[in-house]
């Protein structure tokens, strides 16, 4: 399992929330918080911050400047072609994808992930979700080989160009990682409305909650940590 990058789109602007990834949850912007937690990984090389050449996003250049942080800068539309361009730049063999907007990404899934990725091998694995698409988002992330990004980046379509996976899925078949979780033991929990990546400042206050009271008590928390305080709470 060798050359294995993970590379994080980020970037500045949000309809919704703008600078979602600055925000502070606790001791640390989100960025950091992503970059940290995605460092635990025992099986990855480099953690790679891809961003737009958008004056914008000068923001977050310059932080990973400033802290040391591995970054690339490319395309603001073509999203596919800034995620070859990086993982070219870094001679990434096998690129793990992961969104900035995941605070609470767990190094654990992401590792389990990796090695269902090379036991099955398969050119692309992604998450399983439950309840249309709704678990376990803002834990997420999916897996392929260079090979199979670069073939993208040349055949993929005008419309293809504006996500990382859409050719590559459609390409190849649809592989699912299903995280082993307890489901059932979460009674109070409603999975096809349980929303954890940041979006919007009503999940800004759910995360700066979770943080809270889970980050501040188990530094290296993991999903089960955080469904478990999900599970006894009322909102």
């Amino acid at each position: 399992m060798n050359n294995i990058d993970i590379i994080v789109q980020a970037r500045i602007g949000s309809s919704r929330l703008p600078g979602k990834v600055m925000k502070y949850l606790e001791d640390k912007i989100v960025l950091d918080h992503v970059i940290e937690r995605l460092k635990k990984s025992k099986y990855v090389r480099n953690v790679i911050i891809c961003t737009s050449n958008k004056i914008q996003d000068n923001l977050i250049y310059e932080h990973c400047q400033q802290n040391n942080i591995k970054c690339f800068r490319g395309s603001e539309l073509n999203v596919l072609e800034r995620y070859y361009e990086t993982a070219t730049f870094y001679k990434s063999e096998y690129i793990v994808r992961v969104t900035s907007d995941c605070p609470l990404v767990d190094p654990k899934y992401i590792d389990l992930m990796i090695e269902k990725y090379f036991e099955l091998n398969q050119q692309y694995l992604g998450p399983k979700y439950y309840g249309n698409h709704k678990f376990p988002d803002g834990f997420n992330g999916e897996i392929f080989n260079y090979k199979v990004l670069k073939e993208a980046y040349e055949n993929a379509s005008e419309n293809e160009k504006e996500h990382v996976t859409t050719y590559i899925i459609k390409k190849y078949n649809m592989i699912e990682f299903d995280y082993p979780i307890d489901y059932l033991k979460y009674t109070n929990i409603d999975f096809a409305h349980l929303h954890l990546s940041l979006d919007t400042p009503e999940d800004y206050e759910l995360l700066k909650n979770i943080f809270h009271n889970v980050y501040l008590k188990k530094n290296y928390f993991q999903i089960e940590d955080v469904l478990d305080y999900l599970e006894q709470c009322v909102f």
